[in-house]
């Protein structure tokens, strides 16, 4: 896989992974403060030097 590959599968992960949140949020079955965390979890993950800022 190419560094361009890669870091398409990263971008389309991250973007799965913070729409089944906010499907978990919208279901009540997690509370903000949970989103809101794991939401900060995910974003070191698919992105350790920070180059996106998802929470206000």
């Amino acid at each position: 896989m190419t560094e361009k590959e890669n870091a398409a599968v990263q971008k389309a992960s991250l973007c799965y992974s913070i729409n089944m949140l906010r499907l978990l949020l919208s279901m009540q079955l997690i509370t903000e403060e949970e989103y809101n965390r794991i939401l900060c979890y995910t974003a070191e993950h698919y992105d350790p030097q920070k180059k996106i800022c998802l929470i206000s």
